[in-house]
C-alpha cells in the first residue's frame, strides 16, 4: 500500500471545513480518536462544542476563495504539515417549489456548497501535490445522484460536487492524492432538525431502512476515505443511504 513520508513521520493531520456542529463534528471526534491532530474551520459566526476535539480552530467563509486558500495553509502551518482536507461546509436552503425560488437564493446555494467545493479542492491540492500524498473528501448528497423534489438548487450544487470530484479525482489520479465523496441520505443533523416533522417522514421514507443515518456513521466513512488504506479509490462517491441509492 503506498504511503508517503509526511503521513508517516509523524502525528497525522487532518482539516476540516465546516466543522463546528453536525456531520463535521462528528468527523472531527472520530479523526481525533484516530489519533490525527485536526484543525477545524467554520463560520466566524459558529459556536464550538464545548471540550471540541480539534487542536485548533479557525473562521473561514468557502465563498471567499482568497480566504479559503489562506485558512487552509494556516491551518497546515499550525498543525505542522496536513494529510487530509476534509469539506463539511454547505446549506440545504428553501425547501419550495422551484418556480417561486429566486434567482438569487440559487446563486447562493451553488456559490456556497459547489463554489465552495472548488475552492477548498484548489487550496488543499496547492498544499497536498508538493508533497506527494493527500487525502480530499467532499460531503455531497444522494440529492445530488438522484434529485430531491422543491430542492432544486441543493441538488443541482450536490450534483455539481459530484462533478467536481469525479473531474478532479481522475486529473490527478497519480499524484498521491485522491479525492472522493460521500453521498449521505438524510442524516440526523440540525439541516433535519430543522424540517417540518411531515418533510422528516417524506425523506425517511425513501431510506428502505426505515431510518436517517447517525452523524458516527458519516465520520466513520470518512475516518477510511481520509486515510493512508484509501489507496486505490479516487473521483468515487460513497453512498451512505441506508439503501435509497441502488446503483
Amino acid at each position: 500500500m503506498p504511503t508517503h513520508p509526511s503521513a508517516t513521520a509523524r502525528t497525522r493531520t487532518a482539516i476540516v471545513v465546516g466543522a463546528s456542529s453536525g456531520m463535521g463534528a462528528a468527523i472531527v471526534e472520530r479523526l481525533a480518536a484516530d489519533g490525527i491532530a485536526v484543525a477545524g474551520l467554520d463560520l466566524p459566526s459558529a459556536r464550538w462544542p464545548h471540550d471540541f476535539a480539534a487542536a485548533h480552530t479557525a473562521p473561514i467563509d468557502v465563498t471567499d476563495a482568497v480566504g479559503v486558500a489562506e485558512a487552509l495553509r494556516d491551518a497546515a502551518a499550525k498543525l505542522g504539515g496536513v494529510d487530509a482536507v476534509v469539506n463539511c461546509a454547505g446549506v440545504l436552503g428553501p425547501v419550495e417549489p422551484t418556480a417561486e425560488v429566486s434567482q438569487e437564493t440559487f446563486d447562493r446555494i451553488v456559490a456556497l456548497n459547489l463554489g465552495g467545493a472548488f475552492a477548498v479542492t484548489r487550496a488543499a491540492l496547492q498544499l497536498l501535490l508538493p508533497t506527494g500524498y493527500g487525502r480530499i473528501v467532499h460531503v455531497a448528497s444522494v440529492a445530488g445522484k438522484e434529485g430531491n423534489p422543491q430542492m432544486a438548487a441543493y441538488s443541482a450544487s450536490k450534483a455539481g460536487v459530484i462533478g467536481l470530484v469525479k473531474a478532479t479525482g481522475k486529473e490527478y489520479a497519480r499524484s498521491g492524492v485522491t479525492i472522493n465523496a460521500i453521498a449521505p441520505a438524510s442524516i440526523e443533523t440540525p439541516l433535519i432538525s430543522g424540517m417540518t416533522a411531515e418533510r422528516q417522514e417524506v425523506q425517511k421514507s425513501l431510506i428502505p431502512m426505515g431510518r436517517f443515518g447517525t452523524v458516527e456513521e458519516v465520520a466513520a466513512l470518512v475516518s477510511y476515505i481520509a486515510s493512508a488504506d484509501s489507496s486505490f479509490t479516487t473521483g468515487f462517491v460513497f453512498d451512505l443511504t441506508g439503501g435509497r441509492a441502488d446503483y
